[in-house]
């Protein structure tokens, strides 16, 4: 049950109050009540148990909204990323040299250091108006500047920068505006679901642009990234909150209390926000005294996830991709766009359900079924010179259904990455697992296909690794992966304290 107290004057009249007053159609109801000295007062309950999952949604969304911004900017990062590991149509016109495909995760790697070591100078608000600025920027130079390297090199490397910046930030804020109920889908739509929309736009686009016309593909990307720049701009400016837990460890009790009224619909101080407040003082003084030790557990686990998240959709998978898909249905655009769609169905349908079905289950899910359709797909290259029409069907369908469970079973990674950490050493963390990804992105983008007459050797090792990999992790998370649905960032931080989970 959370309420909130509305004072009133000797009159009987309320007296001024900046916040708007919650009504009955809101689920709160008043009651008259007295207190000492005889001023009247009203206290306006509402009780959360009883209120529908829409209501409960509309209440919180301003949590979600306070980290939009981040999200367009994921959006547009997804779309340079899917560029880079060969969704593009600028081969047709230029020689796109490796410098050009890594320079994102370069600068996505030295967004994210930045990001993670010293973000907590500035607030929150400030560093995404100065992403969205990036990427505007960035999208700017890309649409004016036609088939010029230099101008998609600037491009790319301000957009990836950004992105890279606003990564550990935002996922440790999304951890602590959010409340424990919403936390999974909360900080996995704000990250996973952006990157995943931003990754099918590109697919589709590049698989049906006409490359013919004056208007490059290249071009349309850098527009859309200059609208979501814009977009991002001001709703960093309008709807940014900054951490409540920030504001209480610089001891601005009153301002905590209002960033949290503020991430409630409607606007008001209950009972419930001076709980959080009791919450969020007791996180902060439990996370003083941990240290480095305390956060390895958590990392190791995170940072090997996050790593076979960029090698689920890498070069070698798209390549993948396009060799069968050019095999068995020629140039038909389908196959890809259905690539790129079951990636998002999956991170979208797992996003909504982390706070209800939990982030382990959909984890382990996407871990085992991905692991055994790697080596199903790895089978079909092994051992042969040439490839049959038979073998390629195949594999472009184990593809194209491994690309809808790792959507499933990579989506907790986001919410973990949230919570799983000591406070000091948060953005850090989340800073090196993002970089690991991002380095992992690089070095498969410097194997050379050519190597072999169609690349069968290299999609065959790289298959088989992948799923030996995703197997040991499926068997490792049984152990060494928590639950924290449902609970409080501290309780959800000491789960992760040690290498192996305690029974429940």
């Amino acid at each position: 049950m959370c309420s909130l107290v509305r004072q009133f004057d000797h009159r009987g009249c309320p007296m001024p109050d900046t916040d708007p007053r919650p009504s009955p159609n809101d689920g709160f109801q008043a009651i008259p009540i007295d207190s000492a000295g005889g001023q009247q007062r009203e206290l306006i309950l509402q009780s959360s148990q009883r209120s529908p999952c829409c209501n409960r949604d509309l209440r919180n969304q301003p949590q979600a909204n306070a980290v939009g911004a981040a999200a367009l900017i994921f959006l547009s990062g997804g779309l340079h990323i899917a560029w880079s590991i060969g969704f593009d149509t600028l081969f047709a016109e230029l020689e796109v040299n490796n410098h050009l495909r890594i320079c994102w995760f370069l600068a996505a790697i030295f967004g994210a250091l930045l990001g993670g070591f010293f973000s907590q100078k500035y607030s929150y608000k400030l560093l995404m108006q100065f992403c969205s600025l990036l990427v505007l920027i960035g999208g700017v130079v890309m649409a004016a500047i036609k088939l010029n390297l230099n101008a998609l090199l600037a491009a790319r490397y301000l957009n990836g920068f950004a992105n890279g910046l606003a990564i550990a930030p935002t996922l440790a804020m999304a951890g602590e505006l959010s409340v424990f109920y919403k936390r999974g889908t909360t900080t996995s739509a704000a990250e996973q679901w952006p990157v995943n929309i931003g990754i099918f736009v590109q697919i589709v686009c590049s698989a049906s642009w006409d490359t013919e016309g004056d208007f490059t593909e290249e071009q349309f990307q850098g527009a859309i990234s200059a609208v979501l720049g814009v977009l991002a701009l001001v709703m960093s400016t309008l709807l940014s909150i900054e951490s409540p837990v920030d504001l209480l460890e610089q001891g601005d009790e009153q301002a905590a209390i209002e960033a949290l009224s503020r991430l409630q619909r409607p606007r008001a101080v209950t009972a419930e926000t001076y709980d959080q407040v009791s919450d969020h003082r007791t996180y902060l003084a439990h996370h003083r005294s941990l240290s480095w030790r305390k956060a390895c557990p958590a990392f190791f686990r995170l940072a090997a996830l996050r790593a076979m998240n960029a090698m689920s959709c890498s070069m070698l998978v798209a390549y993948t991709l396009i060799i069968t898909s050019n095999m068995v249905y020629r140039d038909n655009s389908g196959p890809y766009v259905l690539f790129g769609f079951l990636r998002l169905m999956g991170s979208f349908s797992c996003a909504f359900a982390l706070d209800s079905l939990g982030r382990k289950i959909p984890l382990l899910l996407g871990l085992v079924i991905c692991g055994g359709l790697s080596f199903g797909l790895a089978s079909r290259f092994a051992g042969a010179k040439l490839l049959r029409f038979g073998d390629m069907r195949m594999a472009l369908w184990l593809l194209l259904i491994f690309q809808l469970f790792a959507g499933i079973g990579f989506a907790p990674s986001s919410a973990y990455l949230s919570e799983a950490f000591p406070r000091r050493f948060k953005r850090q963390c989340i800073a090196l697992a993002y970089v690991l990804e991002m380095i992992v992105q690089v070095m498969i983008l410097q194997v050379d296909l050519s190597a072999t007459a169609v690349g069968s050797d290299c999609v065959e090792m790289f298959f088989f690794t992948m799923g030996s990999l995703l197997l040991a992790s499926f068997l490792g998370s049984v152990w060494f992966m928590p639950e924290t649905k449902d609970t409080t960032l501290l309780q959800a931080q000491f789960r992760f304290q040690e290498f192996v989970i305690p029974p429940s």
